[in-house]
């Protein structure tokens, strides 16, 4: 996957937090497989989109891998450091989308990089509301390889916002932002079709882990 290069790199730090604390049972269940220096996950009950999280410490800090559509259950996380132990979990991404939008050719001179930068603009149009949707997304296209999102956030308790592009049919991550952004610019991207979802994390599944040879 790929993220927005530049100052903007600053807003992926959301998807490292610490995560809610594990309930007695979960609605998805985790499991690993140690095959030389790669790990393969696997999980079940599953009814939407996850993100798949490691860390080095039992109570370390946790990393995104990646964030999967429903229909993926299996994730490899290859090549690994050798003598470590490396601890798995998987959270899901749930929450409301916007319409999906395609590109329309910008009207306006896009120069340097500030326009990449992830900002909350002020939208008289904003309606806030415990899980509000976002709508009003427009997608600029600013060049052959370069998106401008703008959208209403109309939410009070998002986590952040998950910028997806239309992939063979399904929605992945293309980007992730703040709580409260409505601005982003996105460069390396070719697609045409997006949406932005206000997002908060489901229950976590059980951690695994794995130590590697």
């Amino acid at each position: 996957m790929t993220f927005a290069s530049g100052a903007s790199r600053a807003a992926v730090l959301l998807c490292v937090a610490a995560g809610c604390s594990p309930a007695a049972t979960q609605s998805i269940q985790l499991s690993s497989e140690l095959t030389g220096d790669d790990v393969t996950l696997t999980w079940e009950g599953q009814r939407g989109d996850v993100v798949v999280e490691f860390a080095t410490e039992v109570d370390g800090r946790y990393t995104v891998l990646d964030f999967l559509p429903r229909s993926r259950h299996r994730y490899l996380h290859p090549d690994l450091m050798p003598a470590t132990t490396f601890y798995y979990r998987v959270r899901p991404i749930e929450g409301p989308a916007s319409d999906a939008v395609s590109a329309v050719p910008a009207t306006d001179r896009v120069e340097g990089e500030d326009w990449l930068v992830p900002r909350t603009v002020p939208d008289p149009l904003a309606a806030p509301s415990p899980g509000g949707t976002p709508s009003n997304l427009r997608v600029d296209s600013v060049g052959a390889d370069a998106r401008r999102l703008m959208w209403t956030d109309n939410s009070t308790d998002e986590a952040g916002f998950l910028i997806e592009r239309e992939a063979g049919g399904e929605f992945e991550v293309a980007f992730v932002v703040d709580p409260d952004v409505n601005y982003a610019g996105l460069t390396g991207e070719t697609s045409d079709t997006f949406r932005v979802r206000a997002f908060h994390y489901g229950e976590m599944s059980n951690v695994v882990s794995e130590l590697t040879p």
